[in-house]
């Protein structure tokens, strides 16, 4: 770990996990978080063992028929940007090696992000005016914009279920879990990996992270002439993602609200949001399907990867942080020994899900590629933080 890590930056590990049927690594969640978690451990020769409280996987937000991969980037370069670089060049890397991109029906027919100021210069991204936006995207369109060449849109649902199959892993539906310690014991786990998206915090050891639900839906409509001009995929105030003859766009965005029910005041309002993106595409006005799901959102819209931390020894532990105590006074995170979190993924988690599970997986098995992002994604740094400003 880097030698000026903070105190609740320093993640020490336990002893790695080893290859053992009888003691598998139990991941709570299905979902892509889930998914790639598990996935990547039973590369690695890890056994593990799911468990959905759905009737099949990725029954929550990541059932969505489709999302796009792209990274996000900032005007100015910071380690955030250099985080979703990372994670999204990861993500094209992992579907190429595991022979994924086919089974998530990957399109790399690149993105197009509608910017309302020009963007600087940069390596990550193309800037493009009007008359190169038009050409990129089949159509009439206007202002500023930057171009992700190497990007596009999958299928989420298909990816989960694909990552699944692995000899190495067993999946459980229908099985809601209410105690950790009890779950634990019942398949004698090395390691329980929470990855329950809005629900992340539903456990007693959980219940003090800071997820929020944001309830998102999207919708699709047909073109009227039956056939998309729409060659890539835009992203702004609104996403659009065309699919053969149809286009799916979304998302709505509201905080705080766990209803997963579809609304037609949502399409309608994704329709207005397919006019003010781009009023050339002509669309048939009623909706052919929608999907909603509920997404799990964090303060900074980074996501918690790593051991659970303790929160009420974190807050014995760092109460006098405010004070401008010395920082070499202060311990390591406290944290549930044999217990991690993967989640507030938000509408990232296509691009962030498999590196954050690389990120954990690469802990649990006792490398340090963690170390780096750990003040990123602490699931502890917002305690951390409130604690700084005196709030207990």
């Amino acid at each position: 770990m880097p030698d000026d890590a903070l105190p609740w930056d320093r993640l020490f590990n336990a002893a790695a996990l080893t290859p053992d049927p009888a003691k598998p690594v139990l991941i709570i969640g299905s979902g892509l978080a889930g998914c790639w978690t598990a996935r990547t451990l039973a590369q690695a020769g890890v056994h593990v063992v799911v468990v959905e409280a759905g009737a099949s996987p990725a029954c929550g937000a990541s059932s969505n028929p489709a999302g796009i991969v792209k990274p996000f980037v900032t005007r100015s370069p910071c380690l955030a940007m250099s985080f979703y670089l990372e994670a999204h060049a990861y993500l094209l890397q992992r579907l190429r090696d595991w022979h994924l991109d086919a089974a998530c029906g990957f399109h790399g027919c690149g993105v197009v992000q509608l910017v309302e100021n020009e963007y600087p210069p940069s390596a990550h991204y193309q800037c493009i005016d009007t008359d190169e936006l038009q050409h990129a995207l089949g159509m009439d369109a206007h202002g500023h914009a930057i171009a992700f060449t190497d990007s596009g849109w999958l299928n989420p649902l298909a990816l989960c279920r694909a990552l699944l199959q692995h000899e190495l892993i067993s999946l459980v539906c229908n099985k809601r879990v209410v105690c950790l310690k009890k779950a634990a014991a019942k398949y004698n786990a090395a390691h329980t990996v929470v990855t329950t998206g809005s629900a992340l915090s539903a456990f007693e050891e959980t219940q003090s992270l800071f997820i929020t639900p944001a309830r998102g839906q999207i919708s699709r409509f047909k073109n009227r002439s039956g056939k998309v001009t729409l060659k890539q995929v835009v992203s702004g105030k609104h996403y659009v993602i065309p699919d053969g003859d149809t286009v799916l766009v979304g998302a709505t965005f509201e905080r705080g609200v766990d209803d997963d029910a579809v609304h037609a005041c949502d399409d309608e309002a994704n329709l207005r949001g397919l006019g003010a993106t781009l009023n050339s595409l002509d669309v048939k006005p009623k909706a052919l399907a929608a999907y909603a799901g509920v997404r799990a959102t964090t303060p900074d819209r980074l996501p918690l990867v790593g051991p659970a931390p303790d929160i009420e020894q974190c807050k014995r532990a760092y109460h006098d942080l405010h004070h401008g105590r010395a920082i070499d006074n202060y311990p390591a995170l406290p944290v549930h020994e044999g217990l991690s979190v993967l989640g507030g993924l938000g509408s990232r988690g296509i691009v962030t899900a498999p590196f954050a599970a690389h990120l954990l997986c690469d802990h649990l098995l006792g490398g340090g590629a963690i170390n780096l992002w750990v003040p990123l994604i602490n699931p502890a740094r917002f305690t951390i933080r409130q604690l700084k400003k005196g709030i207990d």
